[in-house]
């Protein structure tokens, strides 16, 4: 808005908003800063700054907090003082909240002589303010659409210049004591990405990277970052934004003074996991800042073709599908003896391989949740186009036939029991063999009778699955016999 913008090029520059009884706290003062930040937009604090107490009572200001700070879970502690009472000033120094602090008040006004160019400067009452938009009683008369800008003289009380949390402290003695400030915040996130360099058909190396996005209202500099993997649960109150707290005497501050160790490391927390970053960062407000996490070279996998047959055992069934292309899977084991074993959040996994010159290729991504040690991944990246495979039913025949008998008032059931023959061909044109899952799904009570040359195991009722090893630019064939009864229901 035009006006607002005059307005702020018109303040004066004041001195420190707080008064002049008020213990402004700085980002000056800091002796160190923790976060730990959750998958959710969320963030635990951990700010500890250095403060000089009288002896008594003192009113303290804690600037630099989070915009989006939860006031309600805000705590100061230290040695040496008790907390009266605290409360969160977010009415920040800005054009609309100036004018609107200053309803009632005599301020400065300044407009351009259209003629001359020259300022005219006159004062006027701010009887009203709508969205920064003031109304003026002049001495000629009220003015609604003021074309020039206003000057005050002071700022009005209340209003900071950054979010801020004031508390009220007595000390037990006049001397600088440490005093740690505690909160939980919106707007901070982490999540991970992943890097994958295919080596060889049997090695790959993997990097992952922590995006850390900043949206919470404040700079966090030069600070010491955990992250939580895993969902916590949070109630959400359906209440305004509390503006005073009470002091808690009980609170272990140990908690909130543990010393990251050197080097990337990992570690449980109560069924989470925590991840320590090596080294202390600045994560400035509006920044999305990246992080490395995780560096393996020479991680073990396996590359699997897999196809799900589109056969159906029934008379009236498809009997034939054609050049079906079998799906892609990398499947790595996070096992120390893989080369893995590292607890791995939740992230989208990306590959790459080169080609005969040399240059770099994507070939797929997907998405993994929390993987734990131990854990199997199987990723799907796409299709096998150099793989395909063709199946049909090369013969149905009926076995038996018992009579009809009544199922209703107006219908009757044929029980019957059906031999089919079914054929697979599976084709490999690649330059390297490749070992393919197939799979068949079968009705209820059908069974496979014969196999050949291909033995396929039964994995769960109705499912059979078989594990050829395709040769390179050569064909596999599976046959297999399979009964299965059907019934066929007639009604008049």
């Amino acid at each position: 808005m035009r006006f607002a913008s005059l307005l702020m090029m018109s303040v004066l520059s004041f001195s420190s908003v707080a008064m002049s009884a008020e213990k402004v706290v700085s980002d000056n003062d800091k002796l160190s800063l923790d976060i730990s930040v959750y998958n959710r937009s969320l963030a635990l604090v951990k700010d500890v700054r250095k403060v000089s107490l009288t002896n008594g009572e003192n009113d303290i200001a804690f600037e630099g907090v989070a915009a989006n700070i939860k006031p309600e879970t805000a705590i100061l502690f230290g040695q040496g003082f008790k907390v009266l009472e605290q409360n969160y000033d977010y009415d920040l120094l800005n054009a609309e909240n100036l004018v609107v602090k200053s309803v009632g008040e005599t301020v400065k006004t300044v407009r351009v002589n259209p003629e001359n160019g020259e300022n005219i400067f006159e004062t006027a009452e701010i009887l009203s303010a709508g969205y920064g938009r003031p109304v003026l009683k002049f001495k000629y008369g009220v003015d609604a659409e003021f074309p020039g800008r206003l000057v005050f003289d002071k700022i009005p009380s209340g209003l900071r210049n950054k979010p801020t949390l004031v508390a009220k402290v007595i000390s037990d003695k006049t001397e600088n004591k440490d005093i740690s400030l505690a909160y939980l915040t919106n707007g901070i996130s982490w999540k991970t990405n992943y890097v994958v360099n295919v080596v060889d058909q049997n090695l790959l190396n993997l990097t992952g990277w922590v995006t850390i996005n900043n949206e919470s209202g404040v700079d966090y500099n030069n600070a010491k970052v955990q992250l939580i993997a895993g969902d916590v649960n949070e109630v959400h109150e359906m209440l305004g934004r509390p503006r005073l707290m009470m002091a808690k005497d009980a609170f272990n501050a140990v908690e909130f003074s543990e010393v990251l160790a050197e080097g990337a490391s990992e570690e449980e927390l109560g069924g989470y996991h925590l991840y320590n970053l090596p080294n202390k960062t600045t994560i400035k407000d509006k920044q999305t800042k990246q992080i490395s996490l995780i560096e393996k070279n020479g991680v073990k996998y396996k590359k699997e073709a897999n196809i799900s047959s589109q056969l159906y055992f029934n008379p009236g069934s498809r009997a034939e599908f054609k050049q079906v292309h079998p799906d892609m899977y990398y499947i790595i084991n996070n096992k120390e003896e893989d080369n893995l074993g590292f607890q791995l959040p939740a992230g989208i996994i990306r590959f790459y391989e080169k080609d005969e010159g040399g240059n770099l290729q994507f070939i797929g991504e997907n998405s993994i949740n929390h993987v734990a040690k131990g854990e199997t991944m199987r990723l799907r990246l796409g299709n096998f186009v150099n793989i395909f495979a063709n199946g049909k039913i090369n013969k149905i025949e009926k076995l038996s036939e018992k009579a009809p008998v009544q199922d209703g008032n107006r219908c009757k059931k044929t029980e019957k029991k059906y031999l089919y023959q079914a054929e697979i061909s599976i084709t490999n044109s690649g330059k390297n063999a490749q070992e393919v899952i197939y799979t068949q799904s079968l009705p209820g009570d059908a069974l496979i009778t014969t196999f050949a040359p291909h033995k396929g195991t039964q994995k769960q009722y109705g499912v059979y699955e078989w594990r050829v090893s395709v040769p390179a630019d050569g064909t596999e064939v599976i046959k297999f016999s399979v009964t299965a009864p059907h019934v066929d229901r007639v009604c008049d």
